[in-house]
């Protein structure tokens, strides 16, 4: 995990203006808080992602730190949830939960709550850029310090999540060197599942997995780069997947990178549909519990994913919250270190997954 510091402008300048959606995964159900996530393995401690309940002193004072969380329903949300509520449980801080339901008019009304139930710190993980300026004017009028997960939540959040260009080129990368030692580099098109409604800075992962992969096979021209819009999901990228696979009905040696693992598995699904499974190489992006599962299927059509850790989110968020309620100047960003998760490796981020 890095801690950047930048001035606005430059921030500004890297994120861009006018991001509306990231629908990363999801549409949400109401009322689910950490107590009602399905519990799923937890990454294991590394020096990328260490436990803060080890390294991090409990907080000196009493501090209560509220947390809009984009949807309860998913397992990445599910596990940014249980996260949080394990390293607040062991550093000493009361956390407050509420369900921002995908919904902006929802995020509107938690921050009110939050802001009445005069919590030190917020974190905010909600979708539409649109409302993020009413969100800060109602945190900024209570002087409360604002922590912005994946979506910036200017002028006011301090930015944590992705680094979704260095991201789409691990994912990249190894797409081309899977298509080295499986095709020897022959290549007929790499398909792009993106979510185009999630605006300028997630589409940077799409944008890092193209030249990721043209790091490794440099004859991968831009014209054999297919993108279609899979909205984020199994089923839109079930459909547009198998659609493009029609397209393709003459090509044997076809990658994948998908803006998320639902995604990803969406085109998994289409191929074996279409019994399609020996034309691709697809690689995902979260390391979530869908991925996890392909991953120990050990199904060569799906190569792994890259590792967000969402599971960990809470070993930096709560210690960061800590830091800000006690008045420390905020870092303007920070980003995830990401690690490449396959068969080799799962053991060692995730021990017993594919015991299960």
């Amino acid at each position: 995990m890095r801690s950047v510091t930048r001035s606005r402008n430059e921030f500004r300048a890297r994120v861009g203006i006018g991001i509306a959606v990231v629908a990363t995964l999801l549409a949400g159900s109401a009322g689910v808080g950490a107590q009602d996530a399905t519990p799923g393995a937890v990454a294991q401690a590394t020096p990328t992602v260490p436990d803060a309940c080890q390294t991090e002193s409990p907080a000196e004072d009493e501090i209560t730190v509220g947390y809009a969380g984009l949807s309860g329903e998913f397992p990445f949300v599910q596990d940014v949830n249980n996260g949080l509520q394990r390293v607040a449980d062991c550093l000493g801080v009361e956390l407050i939960i509420t369900d921002n339901e995908y919904d902006p008019q929802v995020a509107l009304t938690n921050a009110d709550t939050l802001v009445t139930r005069g919590v030190d710190v917020a974190i905010e993980f909600q979708t539409d850029v649109g409302v993020a300026p009413a969100i800060c004017n109602k945190f900024d009028a209570a002087g409360i310090p604002v922590i912005a997960i994946d979506i910036p939540h200017e002028p006011c959040a301090v930015f944590f999540g992705a680094d979704n260009l260095e991201a789409g080129k691990i994912g990249g990368r190894n797409l081309g060197r899977a298509a080295m030692e499986q095709w020897g580099g022959d290549v007929d098109a790499l398909v792009l599942l993106e979510l185009p409604q999630s605006g300028e800075l997630p589409q940077q992962r799409m944008s890092g997995a193209a030249l990721g992969v043209q790091e490794i096979i440099p004859e991968l021209t831009d014209d054999k780069i297919i993108r279609v819009d899979g909205k984020g999901n199994l089923e839109d990228s079930r459909t547009v997947f198998q659609d493009v696979l029609t397209r393709l009905s003459d090509a044997d040696h076809i990658l994948v990178s998908a803006i998320n693992d639902p995604s990803a598995v969406g085109a998994l699904r289409a191929a074996e549909a279409t019994n399609r499974t020996d034309d691709v190489l697809i690689a995902g992006q979260n390391a979530t519990i869908e991925a996890r599962t392909e991953i120990c299927r050990d199904n060569p059509a799906f190569i792994g994913s890259v590792a967000y850790f969402p599971d960990r989110y809470g070993d930096y968020l709560i210690p960061l919250a800590i830091r800000l309620a006690a008045g420390e100047a905020p870092p303007e960003e920070v980003l995830i270190d990401h690690l490449w998760i396959d068969r080799a490796n799962i053991d060692q981020y995730y021990p017993g997954e594919c015991e299960a």
